[in-house]
């Protein structure tokens, strides 16, 4: 014990992180109930933000945190505002009414500890998280001048993305993907095609706040199907008394052209009650580009967009609640070659229409200073219809083919989700318990049982605080399934309902100082087969792809470790470095195989394990106007059949490297953002190897406010290195990919131009 004691007394002593804080501070006098905004120098709220008032008439202080929309209301008193030098200084206040103060904070708080509220109910400061947590926030996705998530996520270290022409973007975290990865929207799971990817391309990044990427395990809080980890979309809220509203205007030189617009209003009633909502609406338009122009198909296939999302928010004193509802609509043209034949010039064309529809009720209460409640209530509708027709290129007339070649989907699923979370008041207890009820339905013609699945779970966990310097949260989630798990006691339970394996896991974070923390965690995972691998069905001249009843669950360890430094040495100097590493064992992965080459059947299977591992580290400085990060991520995955068969492994090195730097006199900024990935190296069944052939992507920009910061003017260029499709020599595998053949990677070099006009 003395030991240990002198370690940390060591690591305090050789890091300078034991001196005393400084505060700066500022005085008024108050007649009535205040309240108190803190704002940074663009006027954004900052949420979480600790304040001390210490009071000019006796000896009480007061310690609070600013709530979501950097807000905290006082009494009648006479107050010193006192601010820790590490987190700020006040630049300036002023009056916005009798009542009311704003104070401007000059920081870097915000950018290097911002606040995260994926897997509890409250915000809370990323550093106070024991799980680790990267965040990307608006202001970091407005430099990029993206589009979409997708768009956000090409420049993250340790995310792969995977392009298809028709299927879109999809992701894969700690060398998972698929169904591995859970995304959602405010907390809300999105649904997709059936293997569970989502097109991340087909979020728009118009509406959104700031993006939370959890890696590893969070099977415990959100189910089955986040054994990769969590990618959790914030989107937007009003923030500022009265109307605000923007309209943003993006064309590239490849037939990108996007449209966005968005109005929202907060009304302050009295000190306890507000009203608001958040409207956007958007279009974007792709005429399609390729490679070959004089060829009919096309290797990035023209697609129109249509999407809005409208909230309304209420809150009163400690009870908030906010109603979402968003629409998507995408149109997407395949075209197949011409063809000349007996009837003159023919061709195929493929008509794919996705639409999207979201329903989300959240209701916040906080009991008291100790006990707060959620709860969520969403509905989710996801439909894909495919229609394949031959089309006459000279007369323009169209004939449906064969009933094979067309395909309807109709996904839906209710999401039903309660959280109690309980804080004392020193801290050295906390807990979190919840509920969820998920049913979700598939209809579609290539799915031999259509009946719908659905689970029940509880769940729960308790963070431990023994000493100031050290979180212990272990977790426990039991679930109640319609399809998958055993059943001990069908007298009493009946044969529909079935008990999932329990799913542990531990978190362990320690602040070994203000500025160092120290991250370890276990998790087991469990993923049961959706409904397309147990019942899909795909019978054509081309394809003979079959679901597996007998299919048994995924079940994983994980085991995640980290290091996270963060320093505000200044109002102008600040620092973040963290280094991470992860292990998954994965047993009885589904993976779609190839079962009979003689009549060409796919089947889904459970190998027999799979052991991915990897390590990454990011860096993040400031220096005034000047933000510079770097990333770099190591990832290898081994798989193997049983203990006859050969190893197959992959492997894929990732560096990022994004720099900005503002002219803050002329309100010009420059942005720059890159990801290199290395050669991948894999090993196939057969023992041979293949090769995808390593790439660099890179985006260059220049960004002006002009109008007092009213338009904001963008130009760049995307894709320098003109990067479009790279080789992989691997032979002819997989139900639908060729060997040896260019994989779509991003389009050719694209000069942009975006305009964005607060009105």
């Amino acid at each position: 014990m003395k030991l240990a004691r002198s370690i940390i007394f060591l690591i305090y002593f050789l890091f300078g992180l034991g001196s005393q804080i400084r505060a700066q501070s500022a005085q008024f006098n108050l007649s009535d109930s205040v309240k108190i905004r803190i704002v940074d120098l663009d006027k954004h709220p900052i949420p979480q933000f600790p304040v001390t008032l210490m009071s000019n008439t006796d000896v009480t202080n007061v310690h609070l945190i600013t709530d979501e929309w950097g807000e905290i209301w006082i009494q009648n008193k006479s107050f010193t505002l006192r601010i820790a030098k590490d987190l700020g200084s006040i630049v300036g206040d002023s009056l916005i009414s009798k009542n009311n103060l704003e104070f401007v904070i000059q920081t870097q708080i915000a950018q290097i500890n911002p606040i995260s509220i994926t897997a509890s109910v409250n915000p809370r400061l990323a550093t106070e998280n024991p799980y680790s947590v990267q965040i990307i926030q608006s202001k970091t996705i407005e430099k990029m001048g993206a589009q979409n998530v997708s768009d956000v996520l090409q420049n993250q270290s340790g995310v792969l993305l995977g392009q298809d022409p028709n299927l879109g973007t999809s992701i894969q975290l700690q060398g998972l993907g698929g169904q591995n990865v859970k995304i959602l929207i405010n907390g809300v799971p999105m649904i997709g095609r059936l293997n569970g990817n989502i097109d991340v391309s087909q979020i728009p990044s118009e509406n959104i706040e700031r993006i939370e990427i959890v890696e590893g395990p969070m099977s415990v809080v959100y189910g089955t199907d986040a054994i990769g980890g969590v990618i959790n979309i914030i989107t937007k809220r009003p923030l500022r008394i009265g109307n605000t509203s923007r309209v943003k205007f993006f064309a590239d030189l490849v037939g990108n052209i996007n449209l966005d617009g968005s109005i929202s209003h907060q009304k302050r009633i009295n000190n306890k009650t507000s009203l608001g909502y958040d409207l956007n609406i958007g279009r974007q338009f792709f005429s399609g580009f390729d490679f070959q122009p004089a060829t009919r198909s096309m290797d990035w296939k023209p697609k129109t967009r249509v999407y809005g999302d409208g909230s309304l928010f209420f809150r009163r004193g400690n009870f908030n609640q906010s109603l979402r509802y968003a629409q998507f609509y995408e149109y997407l043209l395949d075209r197949s070659n011409a063809e000349y034949n007996l009837v003159g010039i023919t061709g195929y064309n493929n008509y794919f229409y996705t639409q999207r529809r979201d329903i989300t009720l959240v209701t916040d209460i906080k009991l008291n200073s100790k006990h707060s409640l959620r709860f969520q209530n969403a509905l989710n509708q996801y439909n894909r219809d495919k229609i394949n027709v031959r089309r006459n290129l000279v007369t323009g007339s169209e004939t449906i083919t064969s009933p094979v070649d067309q395909d309807t989907t109709k996904n839906s699923a209710v999401n039903l989700r309660g959280l109690w979370e309980y804080k004392s008041d020193k801290s050295l207890f906390n807990s979190l318990l919840g509920y969820e009820f998920q049913q979700e339905s598939i209809q579609t013609l290539r799915v031999r049982n259509n009946n719908p699945i659905r689970d029940f779970a509880l769940f729960g966990s308790i963070e431990l605080n023994p000493i100031k310097q050290l979180n212990i949260k272990p977790s426990l989630r039991i679930a109640y399934n319609s399809a998958f798990g055993s059943n001990p006691f069908p007298e009493i339970l009946g044969n529909g309902f079935k008990i999932a394996p329990l799913i542990p896991s531990v978190q362990i974070r320690s602040s070994l100082s203000e500025h160092l923390v120290l991250r370890g965690s276990y998790a087991r995972g469990f993923r049961a087969p959706t409904a397309k691998e147990l019942y899909f069905l795909f019978v054509d001249i081309n394809h003979n792809v079959q679901g597996n009843t007998n299919l048994t669950s995924e079940h994983s360890h994980n085991f995640n470790t980290s290091i996270d430094y963060r320093h505000s040495i200044s109002k102008e100097v600040a620092a973040t470095f963290k280094i991470a590493g992860f292990l998954n064992n994965v047993r009885d992965e589904i993976q779609l195989s190839l079962v009979d080459a003689s009549t060409n059947l796919y089947q889904y299977i459970n190998i027999g394990k799979l052991k991915s591992t990897g390590f990454s580290t990011q860096t993040q400085i400031f220096l005034g106007s000047w933000d510079l990060s770097l990333g770099f991520s190591w990832i290898t995955n081994e798989s193997q059949v049983d203990s006859e068969s050969n190893l197959r492994r992959w492997q894929v090195p990732q560096t990022s490297l994004n720099i900005s730097h503002e002219y803050k006199s002329t309100g010009t900024s420059l942005q720059w953002f890159s990801r290199y990935t290395g050669r991948t190296l894999g090993f196939l069944s057969d023992g041979n190897t293949y090769e995808i052939e390593r790439y660099g992507l890179a985006d260059f920009n220049v960004s002006q406010k002009l109008y007092k910061n009213k338009i904001a003017l963008q130009l760049g260029v995307k894709n320098i290195f003109n990067v479009t499709q790279i080789q992989n020599t691997a032979p002819n595998s997989g139900v639908h990919a060729s060997g040896g053949s260019g994989v779509n990677i991003a389009l050719g070099r694209n000069l942009f131009i975006q305009c964005t006009v607060n009105l």
